[in-house]
């Protein structure tokens, strides 16, 4: 297994909303060069056709929308559990 370089550590949670090209892209650079607890991410998608590659990581999925309707009570929770920086946000859907 090659040794790769490290760029960082973050202590929060992570979670990844969508796992589209983008995210099934991004997610394999994060864990490869962030030192990160695996067991604070969470990938976010309704489609659960890729799930597997998430699982396989031991990583968690939730298959679910994000909507205008549900975001606040849905990420809240995600995004403040536990110790380490949490990320507080004002999504504003036109």
């Amino acid at each position: 297994m090659p040794n790769w370089p490290l760029y960082g550590a973050w202590n929060g949670p992570i979670v990844m909303i969508g796992f589209g090209s983008i995210g099934r892209g991004t997610l394999p650079l994060v864990l490869r060069h962030f030192d990160c607890d695996r067991n604070r991410i969470t990938v976010i998608d309704p489609d659960g056709s890729n799930a597997h590659l998430v699982e396989k990581e031991g990583i968690a999925f939730i298959r679910k929308a994000v909507t205008r309707q549900n975001y606040r009570s849905f990420l809240t929770p995600l995004l403040t559990a536990g110790p380490g920086p949490n990320v507080a946000f004002n999504w504003r859907a036109d």
